[in-house]
This record gives structure tokens, C-alpha cells and sequence, in this order.
């Protein structure tokens, strides 16, 4: 009897159904317009892989060096 009635409960919460996407969002009606996406070109896309891949190796760069001066201070406060 108790899992039927949880069934029922979570049947009766489900609001999946009863929501519409992005609701109160803008000024137009209530049906969603969706995300415009403008072309871009080649360029513009090899130019943000060459920076992110610049940024996440000075990332790795940042971490290695924290991780070396930590173990050297670990290593000096030991002995």
C-alpha cells in the first residue's frame, strides 16, 4: 500500500508536463524562440583553441610549481 501511494505522489509532483521551456522569459509570446547562432569563421575559431590551450598550459604550469615549492618545504620542514 505504501509504494503504490509513493507511485501516486511522484506521479502527481511530475510537472514535466505541465511547464512550458523558458517561461516568463522575454517580451513575445510563450512559445520559446530559441538561441540564434551566427556563423563564425575559421579563423576566429583557430584563434580561441590557440588561447585556451595558452591559458590551460600556464594553468599547468602555475600547478606543477605550486606542487614542486610545497614539496620542497615539506622536504625542509621534515629534516
Amino acid at each position: 500500500m505504501a509504494i503504490a501511494a509513493m507511485i501516486a505522489s511522484i506521479r502527481f509532483n511530475d510537472r514535466r508536463n505541465k511547464r512550458e521551456a523558458f517561461n516568463g522569459w522575454g517580451n513575445s509570446g510563450k512559445k520559446s524562440k530559441g538561441i540564434k547562432i551566427e556563423p563564425v569563421s575559421e579563423e576566429v575559431l583557430v584563434e580561441i583553441r590557440n588561447k585556451i590551450q595558452r591559458q590551460n598550459r600556464i594553468t599547468r604550469i602555475k600547478i606543477m610549481l605550486v606542487i614542486a615549492i610545497s614539496i620542497l618545504i615539506m622536504t625542509w620542514l621534515l629534516f
